[in-house]
Order: structure tokens, then sequence, then C-alpha cells
């Protein structure tokens, strides 16, 4: 991967193949999916989360070996990417500018991305319950903060009126938007760390 090339670039770019296309889900859904499955604080092996990415759960078949092949490369090449940027606690690589439109108002994409972590996160909450996680820590904050903020971007219409209001307390969805890249990746290197202490 040359250093012009972002990491989920491949992936996006395969997502355009009619074939792949009608088996996977939303692509920026897929990239929130595997931030969250790459940040938690257990090991998980691929296929116990492949799956989570196609659209009816079940290993499709495709009419070529190597479109299957190709589509788990890009898969872990970006949650590998995911995993580096982790380990400095650098802000991910996520083609964020596709999140808002014109009147920094989320777009469908954006929205997409937040439903996939969020979907991500509730798949491995368990690991997550499993965490001694100090009351008021850092570690804390930054995983309320992250799952809080998401979920301003996965449901920002919300006819909950106490959701409404808690929302309308947070950052402006540009605020959001710019800081998610480094709150995610703060939050996966705090789950290395409690990796590296099993």
């Amino acid at each position: 991967m040359n250093n012009d090339t972002q990491p989920y670039q491949q992936l996006i770019e395969l997502c355009v193949n009619t074939e792949i296309n009608r088996n996977v889900k939303n692509v920026h859904e897929m990239l929130g999916f595997i931030c969250a499955i790459s940040s938690t604080p257990e090991s998980l092996e691929l296929q116990e989360w492949l799956p989570h990415l196609w659209k009816k759960r079940v290993s499709p078949t495709f009419s070529q070996q190597q479109l299957a092949v190709d589509f788990a490369s890009s898969v872990l090449q970006f949650y590998d990417a995911c995993i580096v940027q982790y380990e400095q606690a650098t802000a991910l690589l996520l083609p964020t500018e596709q999140w808002l439109d014109e009147c920094s108002q989320i777009t469908e994409q954006g929205r997409n991305f937040a439903i996939g972590y969020l979907s991500g996160f509730h798949h491995v909450e368990q690991c997550w319950n499993r965490v001694n996680i100090e009351s008021g820590s850092e570690f804390e904050q930054i995983l309320q903060t992250t799952t809080l903020l998401l979920s301003k971007l996965a449901n920002p219409d919300s006819d909950d009126p106490q959701m409404q209001n808690l929302f309308n307390q947070l950052p402006k969805f540009n605020e959001i938007v710019a800081s998610l890249p480094l709150l995610i990746s703060t939050l996966g290197f705090y789950a290395l760390q409690v990796k590296e202490h099993e």
C-alpha cells in the first residue's frame, strides 16, 4: 500500500462491483463495524464477525473465487490498518469528507458508519462488560463519549424527547465528525492495553 492509498479505498472500490454490492452491507456501515470489532478488548477470529458484513448473515456464493478472496483481503487490510492506528493512538484514516453535506448536516454515509460501529460494539458488548473499567476513569469517559456521539450520528432525528434533549447538548455534527477518528482510535488504544494484560 503506497502512502497515497487510504486503507479503506480498496474496500470502497470493491463495493462498486455489482455482485459484491448485492451481497454485502453498505460500505460505510462495514467500515464502522470493522472499526468497532478491531477495537475490542478481546481478540476475535475473522469467522466470528465476517458473516455480520453480509446482508443475509450467511456467506454468499460468488461467481468467482477471486471476488471472495479480494473482499476478505480488503476487509483485513482495513482491520489491520485500524490496529496500527490504535497501537500508535493516532487518528484513524476514515472517509469523513463524505459524512457531512454542504450545510454541515450528517449524510447517509455518516449515519451508516455510526450504525455500523454501534452494531459492531453491541456484537462484542460482552467483551467490554468483562473489562474492569475504573469508574470515572478516562477510559470510561472515552467509551461513553464515543458511543454517545455515534448514537447522535446514527439517529439524529430520534423521536424520543429525552434522547433529543441529550443530543441537543452534544457538539454539532461537524465537530463530532472532526473528533471521531482520534476518539475511536484512543478507545482502541485503551482496549489494546487491556488485551496485553490479559
